[in-house]
């Protein structure tokens, strides 16, 4: 789950749901300046899908014992978190390969100070156990079964890496407004063929960020998330909160992004 505190309440966010909301933000993108044929359907997937693992915890959220809130994803496990990610990059890959080597990609990135892109802080290669490197080691294999079976335009270097970046940006994208992180800027961003640059962000409100370059078409983008608000400030434990979340009804939430 994805947790905020916001005016004395708490808003749950599902992984998947950011997930969603992460593919909305891919289309958009693909209908501004930048997007067009970058966006490929295997992108677009693999955007709307790389956080499918989570669904189980999603579906029973826990407490954190130093704030007896709810836990946000960001205090899971190693080794739960590298065996629910491998689990779902070869589900994808059931329907699609590239799709699949994508979310592959995006799962290694996590212990791999995301390739070189810059936008979220990256988990300390020092910190890193032993579930997190055997991950590193099984997916660059799989990767390596995944790639004979897919077109080879979605297989050449550039293109995957072009992917991979923009995958990387539209996660962000969805979690400066879902989760609220701060970020100055993101990149290497790609823009037109053969070219990349660096995205400017500023907040604007909880639900709200302004970004130049301008990505979208229009000046505004606002889009909709499912999420829960819970008023308890703290619950004894774990299935005290999974029957608050299951007794609170869903509501929408808007998300903006602005012209910068």
């Amino acid at each position: 789950m994805i947790v905020r505190r916001i005016d004395g309440a708490w808003w749950l966010i599902r992984q998947v749901d950011h997930a969603v909301h992460a593919g909305a933000v891919s289309d958009a993108w693909k209908a501004g300046p930048f997007g067009g044929e970058q966006i490929t359907d295997s992108l677009r997937d693999a955007t709307t899908r790389h956080d499918l693992g989570w669904s189980e915890a999603d579906r029973a959220p826990r407490i954190d014992p130093a704030s007896g809130g709810p836990a946000n994803f960001t205090l899971i496990d190693e080794a739960r978190h590298t065996a629910f990610y491998a689990g779902a990059v070869r589900k994808i890959a059931e329907t699609d390969p590239a799709s699949a080597y994508l979310v592959s990609l995006h799962a290694s990135g996590l212990y791999s100070r995301r390739y070189g892109w810059g936008g979220l802080a990256p988990v300390d290669w020092t910190s890193i156990g032993e579930h997190g490197r055997a991950l590193l080691e099984d997916e660059r294999s799989y990767r390596a079964q995944l790639a004979g079976r897919m077109d080879p335009s979605d297989a050449e270097f550039e293109a995957l890496w072009r992917s991979y970046m923009l995958l990387e940006t539209f996660d962000l994208l969805s979690l400066l407004v879902c989760l609220g992180v701060d970020s100055g800027s993101c990149g290497p961003v790609p823009s037109s063929p053969g070219q990349w640059l660096n995205l400017q962000i500023e907040r604007r409100g909880p639900w709200g960020v302004a970004l130049d370059p301008w990505p979208f078409s229009g000046s505004e983008l606002v889009v909709p998330v499912p999420a829960r608000r819970l008023e308890t400030e703290r619950f004894a434990g774990d299935q005290e909160l999974q029957a608050a979340l299951a007794g609170t009804e869903e509501r929408t939430q808007e998300t903006r992004y602005l012209r910068g």
